[in-house]
């Protein structure tokens, strides 16, 4: 396993590409899948390290995807972004074991907490 391994998830695919561009830049490995579903199969053959979420995907939504693999077995540090800051999701992802970034992202912020899952 690549120790500075991300996985980005999110069905925007322009904001996961600039996500993985700026991680990249740092000096990680990054990789972009557009859904939960493609997520799970890609860890299936290799676990990331970190995962960077959307929170509104289509099927299942970020803090679900977190729990099966979770259930799987895969200990990554967890970052789930969205639009949406109601209480709900943002409590939806702190329980799954995220950390919560709303968008529009600050990206220093979301750098910090990856950094933190690869220490």
């Amino acid at each position: 396993m690549d120790a500075r391994y991300v996985l980005i998830v999110d069905d925007n695919l322009e904001l996961a590409e600039n996500i993985a561009e700026i991680l990249q830049l740092e000096g990680l490995s990054a990789e972009v899948v557009a859904s939960a579903e493609d997520a799970l199969a890609r860890t299936a053959e290799s676990a990331p390290r970190a995962i960077v979420t959307d929170y509104r995907l289509p099927g299942m939504n970020g803090a679900q995807l977190l729990r099966t693999l979770a259930r799987a077995g895969v200990q990554a540090r967890a970052v789930v972004i969205s639009a949406y800051t109601d209480s709900s999701t943002m409590r939806d992802a702190e329980d799954a074991g995220a950390a919560f970034v709303p968008k529009p992202l600050d990206f220093e912020t979301l750098l910090d907490l990856v950094r933190v899952g690869l220490a």
